[in-house]
């Protein structure tokens, strides 16, 4: 059985190619084929997700977050890898080794 690495503000993360996206309303609806499982996310997650797109280090989506967002850099840090290493446990978005 293999373990998911931990994020950090220095990994460098990417969607997962493999699962299903659609835009609805400012949030994001997801869909795993492998998996059969659906997943949503509400708009600052969905912000996320386009930013990732391409490999993205997490401290640049955070830089990007807190000009758009009204928060501090210390929370927008504390959130953005909270969600993203849940992401990253449902196998919605890899990690890139470097």
């Amino acid at each position: 059985m293999s373990t998911i690495k931990a994020i950090s503000i220095d990994t460098t993360v990417v969607k997962n190619s493999e699962i299903i996206s659609s835009n609805m309303d400012n949030e994001t609806v997801m869909m795993s084929i492998e998996k059969g499982e659906y997943y949503g996310i509400n708009s600052v997650g969905s912000r996320i997700w386009e930013l990732i797109d391409s490999p993205e280090k997490v401290k640049d989506i955070c830089k990007t977050m807190c000009e758009e967002f009204n928060v501090t850099p210390g929370q927008c840090r504390d959130d953005v890898v909270y969600f993203l290493n849940k992401m990253a446990g449902k196998g919605i978005i890899t990690i890139v080794d470097e």
